[in-house]
């Protein structure tokens, strides 16, 4: 995977609502140290059953994403933002159809 985080600026809030599954955990954190926010804001989707994608008349348009695709878990995601010193401050789950659950995880250093 290419990794350009060098190239981001600093911020004082990083919101990523479902990027991390395509880029990672790793590239995430390094993204965050690039950043260097107080604040980490990030919604993931939870796939409770088999399919990451909802079955669709355009479900083959998502086909070129499994390459890129990252299963997603909450704890994760937690201990992952707390080796790099960024504690949980807010969670909320939103269970969706088809088997899918939304996780907002709030995070501050």
């Amino acid at each position: 995977m290419i990794d350009e985080t060098d190239k981001l600026p600093k911020a004082d809030m990083i919101i990523a609502n479902l990027l991390i599954e395509y880029i990672g955990y790793e590239c995430f954190q390094n993204a965050v140290r690039q950043a260097d926010p107080k604040y980490v804001s990030c919604i993931i989707q939870i796939n409770m059953e088999d399919s990451w994608v909802s079955d669709s008349p355009y479900l083959h348009v998502f086909d070129n994403l499994q390459q890129v695709h990252h299963q997603m878990e909450a704890h994760t995601l937690e201990n992952i933002m707390l080796e790099i010193d960024y504690h949980v401050i807010r969670k909320l789950e939103r269970v969706l159809p088809n088997g899918k659950k939304l996780v907002q995880i709030d995070f501050v250093r």
